[in-house]
């Protein structure tokens, strides 16, 4: 029974990581990052001399090209050589499965991970005795695939094989050079856009004297995902007759892209499907025009 109902567990959640395409288990416990944004600081002095700076901060939307799911498969076995066995079967199982969905056999990898002893205890009266009960063997298997409604069926077979551990879905943008390009130029360009203004509005004229700072940075849809829960619990107390015992509250998750509000531009407005995002951070060093 009890394996019965840790299978019924598995399925829905394999079937559960549907819904979070772009995330899988590992964005539990996961931290998001943020990028740089504009200090706002424009001035400083440097070897006992004033200087002036003007920052851009650009975001850029990007459909992925490609995308790459990671599960993560453990089987255990009595020998080193049926555990590995029994693992080797089950990726055969699932790679059949996923040929008949198009995905050939160059678009996946399985990666050996680990095998290691694992260990069990006994009872005889009060004396509780660990001991060795086997091996352990995990790998990973990666799956490279270009269409994000392929992901349900791919779940579906990995459920089929007894696999419920989606590690993470990476997204995949072919052209790193030209994105890096884009941002770049209009960087530059709101740079540019600044000065003129401060000159036609304020008379400063500045003379560009240093690059004082560039920071490219990408962030995939799989680490945009922030966790919520949402539930009203009542109070009460325990004391020493009695224990408290609370129910389980379910965690989950939704896509949380960059803030274009904190960005002097955005290329590729914000659609309602999860992208990749990359952001450049520039700033010119400036000194005051004689």
């Amino acid at each position: 029974m009890k394996k019965i109902l840790t299978l019924i567990i598995l399925v829905l959640s394999g079937l559960t990581l549907a819904a979070a395409q772009e995330s899988g288990n590992r964005t539990y416990g996961a931290q998001r990052r943020k990028p740089l944004v504009n200090t706002g600081v424009l001035t400083a002095t440097v070897n006992n001399k004033e200087v002036y700076f003007i920052e851009a901060n650009i975001l850029m939307n990007t459909k992925p090209d490609a995308f790459q799911a990671v599960f993560g498969l453990v089987q255990e076995g009595a020998t080193a050589e049926e555990s590995n066995n029994k693992l080797t079967a089950q990726v055969a199982a699932f790679t059949r499965d996923l040929e008949k969905l198009g995905i050939r056999q160059n678009d996946t990898f399985v990666d050996f991970i680990a095998q290691n002893k694992i260990y069990d205890f006994t009872t005889n009266g009060t004396a509780i005795t660990e001991k060795f009960s086997g091996f352990e063997t995990k790998k990973n298997i990666n799956i490279r695939y270009k269409d994000r409604e392929t992901l349900d069926k791919i779940l579906s077979a990995a459920v089929k094989a007894s696999i419920f551990d989606l590690i993470e879905v990476k997204s995949i943008v072919s052209d790193m050079s030209g994105v890096h390009a884009k941002l770049f130029d209009e960087a530059v360009k709101i740079i540019k856009q600044k000065e003129a203004s401060y000159a036609n509005a304020f008379g400063i004229k500045l003379n560009a004297s240093n690059l004082a700072n560039e920071k490219y940075d990408t962030f995939y849809p799989g680490e945009l995902y922030d966790n919520y829960q949402a539930f009203e619990s009542g109070t009460t107390y325990s004391d020493y007759n009695r224990t408290v015992i609370r129910q389980r509250k379910t965690r989950t998750f939704f896509y949380q892209p960059l803030d274009a509000n904190n960005f002097d531009a955005v290329i590729n407005q914000m659609g309602i499907e999860p992208v990749a995002q990359f952001t450049l951070y520039l700033r010119m060093q400036y000194d005051l025009k004689k």
